[in-house]
């Protein structure tokens, strides 16, 4: 049976900025001929705030690959549809055309500006992953122990305000806990697009168990990341499709059954060993059934979980 699958996370639009492809044909992770093997393809398009530049540069940056992004999906509107709304989606599918639904990396593009929200909500940005590394001025990353600035804290009441919704990917414990207890208090679902089990594989980047509970509690989704380094540790071997398998059946383990996707951080990271672009995720599926998993839930894991998610909260 042909699958479909709805991935909550790529670097794509980025990379076919700055290598000058486009998306039916190129060298990503991610194109329209690898994508074919799906049924039905939906993505999210995160556009990255590139870490050797400054705030403002990052601003500048999104300007273009989003404004060369959107022109990419007037050119192949026939195979591809830029999605906003639940109405947008089911457009797509109906049509057989990919679903591009567009996303923002690393906050700190919004260099203090609040008003750069709007911004973000006109050129349909869904998602907003509030950081990446180090202290901005977000607030702390995975990789410190601080939590979100005031201003981070009014970032993340801005996009519920503005129908973005907030992603703790990359963020500390502590800021995952300002931004879980901002979502409760507004009573609006986060994701994490690409995040692994951290009671599976304690690296700084992954998910504690409470925090799984809490954004399933607010209806939010997790995606599960292809990173190897995010997978497992490297020293006794490499990762390939059973230790991404692991990591869904971990989650599973833990009631996430309607909540789990994947975010697999195309054309953002070296890849498990065996996997070459966003066709090899077959592999998983394939794991999946090897492990008695119905197709019914593969399916779930694959595109319904993800679609779900998406029809209620574009």
């Amino acid at each position: 049976m042909k699958r479909s699958l709805f991935d909550t996370h790529c670097d794509t639009a980025y990379e076919l900025y700055h290598r000058d492809q486009h998306l039916d044909e190129n060298t990503c992770d991610v194109s329209l001929t690898n994508a074919a093997v799906y049924e039905r393809y939906a993505q999210y398009y995160a556009i990255w705030s590139n870490k050797r530049l400054d705030d403002e540069a990052c601003w500048q940056d999104f300007l273009k690959i989003s404004d060369r992004f959107a022109a990419e999906l007037t050119a192949l509107s026939d195979k591809a549809l830029g999605v906003r709304s639940g109405d947008d989606l089911q457009l797509a599918i109906a049509t057989g055309r990919h679903a591009a639904i567009l996303a923002v990396e690393d906050a700190r593009l919004l260099a203090g500006k609040l008003e750069r929200l709007d911004e973000l909500k006109a050129r349909g940005v869904k998602y907003l992953t509030l950081l990446w590394g180090g202290d901005t001025c977000i607030g702390g990353s995975h990789d410190t122990h601080h939590g979100l600035t005031g201003f981070g804290k009014a970032v993340v009441r801005g996009c519920f305000e503005r129908g973005i919704v907030p992603d703790v990917s990359h963020a500390s414990e502590q800021s995952t806990d300002d931004v879980l207890q901002i979502a409760f208090d507004c009573g609006k679902p986060i994701i994490a697009s690409h995040s692994n089990a951290y009671g599976l594989w304690p690296h700084s980047r992954n998910l504690r168990d409470r925090h799984l509970a809490d954004i399933r509690s607010l209806g939010g989704v997790v995606g599960v990341s292809l990173c190897p380094s995010h997978l497992k540790d490297e020293s006794t071997g490499p990762a390939t499709a059973e230790t991404v398998f692991e990591h869904v059946d971990y989650y599973l383990a833990h009631d996430a059954g309607d909540m789990v996707g994947f975010g697999s951080d195309w054309d953002g990271t070296s890849l498990p060993v065996g996997m070459t672009n966003v066709a090899s995720l077959q592999a998983v599926a394939d794991m999946m059934a090897a492990h008695n998993y119905s197709d019914a839930l593969i399916d779930k894991i694959f595109w319904g979980n993800m679609y779900h998610f998406a029809m209620k909260n574009l």
